[in-house]
């Protein structure tokens, strides 16, 4: 009997956090779902959109649960759900739904099905906490979230030399997204690629790379920084995901149109 055979039917016990969910047929909903053991996952949630169903909560988008599962060939079907934290106040808020949502599809775009991954589903999970609970500035939080992905999914930006000349750096300075990090300014003199940021930038970057994240509550950034980091970090994953993500376009009109508070 072949591995695959023996997986038809099995049990699978698993916390898990829903990235994206579809509906189809009159109840049914197909759910992606980020469990740390796991990693990606593709589950059939049956009559789950009727009024009185006991899974309701489980797959809605952000919905941190825990979940048993049935194997059937390339998917999972959803037998029993007991939602943890639904993390509904982000709903309530278009600023804060908008970056969770950005946040959630990074998460899709990095994971595997069949990997485990859990430093990256808890980083997800106290993000999500953040964005629902705090006061943080959800650019901030989204920010913290990027940089920190950035380091376990092992291409974290260096911030200490030059990536053309190995020197060290001062203003100005640039940040190179194909290069994966700094270019000192003679170097940028020959690439001509790269984004002008300041020193302080960069020494927020590394502190945030670096810090706990249980002091992110009391992270303070400057809107000049602030901006300086959006375009960085935005570019800089675009070129690792080769794709640009349909949220961070929603995130640009959302700033176009004001609705991006500035919170200090």
């Amino acid at each position: 009997m072949t591995n695959r055979r023996r997986e038809q039917g099995k049990i699978v016990r698993t916390q898990g956090v829903v990235l994206r969910y579809t509906d189809f047929k009159e109840s049914d909903r197909m759910l992606t779902l980020f469990s740390p053991e796991h990693g990606k996952m593709s589950i059939l949630a049956r009559g789950c959109r009727k009024p009185k169903s006991k899974f309701l909560s489980v797959t809605q988008l952000f919905a941190y649960g825990e979940y048993i599962l049935l194997r059937k060939g390339d998917i999972y079907i959803l037998t029993q759900g007991d939602i943890i934290d639904a993390f509904f106040d982000i709903r309530k808020d278009v600023e804060k739904y908008a970056y969770a949502s950005y946040v959630i599809d990074l998460v899709e775009e990095v994971i595997v099905a069949g990997e485990q991954n859990t430093p990256l589903f808890y980083l997800l999970l106290q993000v999500l906490s953040y964005f629902a609970y705090s006061d943080l500035n959800p650019r901030d939080i989204t920010h913290i979230f990027e940089l920190k992905l950035t380091d376990i999914m092992g291409y974290r930006p260096n911030l200490d030399s030059c990536m053309i000349c190995g020197s060290s750096v001062s203003n100005p300075v640039y940040f190179a997204p194909s290069k994966g990090g700094l270019i000192c300014s003679e170097c940028y003199k020959m690439v001509r690629e790269g984004y002008n940021i300041q020193m302080g930038t960069v020494q927020v970057m590394k502190y945030i790379l670096d810090m706990d994240l249980k002091r992110m509550g009391i992270l303070k950034i400057s809107p000049e920084f602030r901006e300086q980091i959006d375009k960085i970090m935005s570019a800089y994953l675009e070129e690792r995901l080769e794709k640009r993500l349909k949220t961070r376009n929603f995130i640009e009109h959302l700033q176009e149109l004001g609705m991006d508070a500035q919170k200090k």
